[in-house]
């Protein structure tokens, strides 16, 4: 427990006094458990939340296009290719948000989004890595950041289903921290008598996880140099990609981000750009309207690059930060919040804080973009299906549609002829092909067209 004088001085001092005047009617558990809590914040950091860089400062990070990625794709892949064989590559999935927004409170992986097989999220990512493990001939390890409301009901999900076929310890599941919900005046809230209101810490908050839950030195201990970082609810994301790992071994990178030409202006996702020598991604939160629609002298958007939240990571990178005590800086959003006070939960306007991952970005090196084929890599599933039969964007209808049209476009490069009525998809099963090239590779002719719904699995 920590000291109780200089606990109180501390909270005084960050305007958080006001936590200790429920602390006498607790019982003695409770009472440490609250005071311990309260001791392992670091208050000081809600009081400089991160900002935006003004619109002048901003400038052009590097970014490989498309046209220069097919031209030293034999190079990276080469690259790439060997270091997934030599044991030198994981793959971080971060999986802590809840299905809420898709009508359920489980976690958003367990939900059954394949178009015939009814795989769920989670299986379709496991079976990635899996498909890519039997293909490099290596166990790859699989890192699964959850959080505290789905950790729980992950590795139950996981071990009902055998983990997807993946090895055992193959699989390594740790949860993202949480940190305090403040008020408009910023004062930290209460969930109830001696608990604080809490919410997770972001995709940022698997930094200090994996430092935390031991893995980051696994990793190192096992000679891991590269790590694949995607998010849990992009279904369409590579888990095999041998030219961005090849591009970041060949450039020496820290860290290398993957970028897509942004649809229009106001589209909702981060952007990769430069600041003050170091290259940097800005959240669609933290830019105006005016901001987003702003071009260079070349006539270009100056926020043109959009980051689809796939990353690889160097291992030692990350350990530098670690040995330099480097800790992500805390954005907040205003939310409306159920707090406790006055014996009675109530509603009230708030701040929610997070840490975002690529904060780390400038903290590189070297760090560049590697722009991708929106249609092949990028399906979000973030909103409910509409009502009415209508597709609403980053649904899961509209992922489905996506890898459906992917699937398409492997057929027809095989040779078949696709012909497709509007309602019919096209599922193709990672333990059959997880990419184009391997689909490729194993296709036998076994049918010379598709002119209706076509499921292939292993």
């Amino acid at each position: 427990m920590p000291d109780a004088f200089a606990l109180a001085e501390t909270l005084a001092k960050h305007g958080q006094g006001h936590l200790l005047q429920t602390v006498a009617g607790l019982d003695e558990a409770a009472r440490a458990a609250f005071l311990a809590r309260l001791g392992e914040i670091d208050w000081a950091e809600f009081e400089h939340p991160a900002e935006p860089p003004a619109v002048g400062d901003v400038g052009a990070s590097r970014v490989i296009p498309l046209a220069e990625r097919a031209q030293r794709q034999s190079e990276l892949e080469g690259a790439g290719e060997a270091a997934y064989r030599a044991g030198q590559v994981a793959v971080l999935m971060v999986a802590g948000g809840q299905g809420t927004r898709l009508g359920s409170s489980a976690p958003k992986g367990c939900f059954r989004i394949a178009a015939h097989s009814g795989k769920s999220i989670y299986q379709l990512q496991a079976e990635k890595v899996l498909s890519l493990s039997r293909r490099v001939g290596r166990d790859v390890p699989f890192l699964v950041m959850t959080s505290p409301m789905t950790d729980g009901e992950t590795r139950e999900f996981f071990q009902a289903h055998g983990d997807f076929g993946l090895k055992a310890g193959q699989v390594r599941f740790f949860s993202q921290g949480t940190v305090p919900s403040l008020d408009q005046q910023g004062r930290a809230l209460l969930a109830g008598p001696g608990r604080l209101l809490e919410n997770p810490d972001g995709h940022g908050g698997c930094f200090t996880a994996l430092v935390k839950s031991g893995n980051l030195a696994r990793l190192r201990r096992e000679g891991v140099r590269q790590l694949v970082y995607i998010q849990v609810d992009n279904v369409t994301a590579p888990v095999d990609d041998a030219a961005l790992i090849g591009l970041a071994m060949l450039e020496q990178a820290e860290v290398v981000t993957k970028v897509l030409a942004k649809a229009h202006p106001d589209e909702k996702v981060g952007h990769l750009v430069r600041v003050g020598g170091s290259d940097r991604i800005i959240e669609y939160t933290e830019v105006t309207p005016e901001q987003a629609r702003s071009r260079n002298a070349a006539g270009e958007l100056i926020y043109r690059w959009g980051s689809p939240a796939m990353h690889c990571w160097s291992v030692e990178f990350l350990a530098r930060l670690t040995d330099q005590g480097y800790k992500i800086p805390l954005h907040r959003s205003s939310k409306p919040l159920k707090a406790w006070a006055d014996g009675a939960l109530s509603e009230v306007k708030g701040w929610k804080s997070e840490r975002f991952i690529f904060d780390l970005i400038p903290e590189a090196k070297a760090s560049l973009g590697l722009e991708i084929d929106r249609l092949a890599e990028f399906a979000p599933v973030k909103n409910a299906d509409g009502t009415d039969g209508k597709v609403v964007a980053d649904s899961p209808a509209s992922a489905v549609q996506l890898a459906s049209d992917q699937f398409a476009g492997w057929l027809a490069a095989a040779g078949v002829k696709v012909a497709l009525p509007a309602k019919a998809r096209i599922e193709i099963s990672p333990l059959f092909a997880a990419t184009r090239a391997q689909f490729l590779a194993k296709w036998d002719g076994r049918v010379k067209e598709v002119s209706g719904d076509y499921y292939l699995e292993a």
